[in-house]
């Protein structure tokens, strides 16, 4: 990653937990609040973080805060774990109109009796954590989501028509190559790349590995139902990415989608913090990036009656236990410390279903209101 902007960047962090450490029981709370909002206004904090609650969804994290609240002295158990038990019940404690939580955590991890006592419980305790882990992986592969979306911003906004016209003469190489765009800017962003390893279930696009054990698994789809790259396409491209992050035992996966067509796709998914609709299942969580490389033509004040393809969670849920329509192809990657000596085939989609029609792929609709059963879905 650029050198300059992790120096910037963690030059302003470390200052604005300078304050939070010095600051005496009046100026804790509205300090927090400050940091709080500091971390969410910055891409590449907030993507970060958004990677460490995916990393820890198994975790149960939110239930672990419910216990500490509740009077039980809990620690976590991995650096990890810590880290966003630090974040969850920090955003409690600014969240807290009262400002007595320091007094009753005191209570639970056995502090004195003076405020500035438990501030120094609660510094040790749940900021120490989240800063240290933020400040170790700002610059490694934990940042992913911010190359990710920086690369959708450089693709909508500057290589749009380079990226479609790869796709419009020969759709199969053509997603090919919007896969290789994907990798060659990653590799330019400092993460080395393994492309296309095999794994138990097939090819995954990109593997990555840099710092650590943790790698980024990701598999790149067109999005064009006109030319049989419909709903059902995106819900096999999901399974893929499942099953990948299953083989490679990583928490995370990502689906980056290219849009080639006018209708909006939408994921409805409960609402997270993450920069990117995702899904939880079975602890691995998948983002979903869409890259809206299609010609919309004239301006939006023209383009009449919006329409949308709606992908639900339940549906996301049955493909991930029964590949939808049995499509494959796109492509995947892993990085893994250095770029594999020779590129993979250009081809290596298996034969499409002779069953007829792709379940999914209708006509888009136009834009309704999601269902509100179970968690809040939320319309990315």
């Amino acid at each position: 990653m650029q050198d300059k902007l992790v120096q910037s960047i963690r030059y302003k962090l470390q200052k604005r937990v300078r304050r939070l450490n010095s600051a005496h029981h009046g100026q804790f709370h509205a300090l927090l609040r400050v940091f709080n909002q500091f971390l969410e206004q910055s891409p590449l904090l907030a993507g970060v973080r958004d990677e460490l609650l995916a990393r820890t969804a198994g975790d149960d994290i939110l239930e672990t805060c419910n216990r500490i609240i509740e009077g039980e002295c809990l620690f976590g158990t991995s650096e990890a774990e810590a880290a966003a038990m630090g974040y969850e019940m920090l955003k409690r404690i600014a969240a807290d109109p009262e400002n007595d939580s320091p007094i009753h955590l005191e209570m639970t991890y056995g502090a004195g009796g003076k405020f500035d006592e438990c501030l120094d419980v609660l510094r040790a305790t749940f900021l120490e954590p989240f800063y240290e882990y933020i400040d170790e992986h700002i610059d490694d592969q934990q940042a992913i989501l911010y190359f990710l979306r920086r690369y959708k911003h450089r693709s909508e906004w500057f290589h749009a028509d380079r990226l479609r016209e790869a796709v419009e003469g020969d759709i199969q190489r053509g997603e090919k190559g919007l896969a290789y765009d994907l990798y060659e800017y990653l590799h330019d962003q400092g993460i080395d790349l393994h492309i296309e390893p095999q794994s138990a279930s097939g090819i995954a696009d990109l593997v990555a590995e840099q710092v650590g054990k943790d790698r980024v698994v990701a598999d790149t789809k067109v999005f064009w139902p006109e030319k049989s790259k419909g709903k059902a396409y995106i819900l096999s491209g999901f399974h893929q990415a499942y099953t990948y992050a299953c083989d490679f035992n990583e928490s995370c996966a990502y689906l980056v989608i290219y849009k080639m067509c006018k209708e909006a796709l939408n994921f409805l998914v409960p609402t997270s913090e993450a920069t990117f609709p995702c899904l939880t299942l079975n602890n691995k969580t998948i983002f979903f990036v869409i890259v809206d490389i299609c010609d919309h033509g004239a301006s939006a004040s023209k383009h009449g009656p919006l329409r949308s393809v709606d992908i639900t969670e339940k549906e996301l849920i049955q493909s991930a236990e029964f590949e939808p329509g049995g499509l494959s192809g796109g492509s995947t990657i892993t990085s893994q410390c250095s770029r594999s000596s020779s590129p993979p085939p250009m081809n290596l989609s298996r034969p499409p279903s002779t069953s007829g029609k792709s379940p999914g792929s209708g006509p888009a609709r136009p834009i309704q209101s999601p269902g509100t059963s179970g968690a809040a879905p939320r319309r990315w």
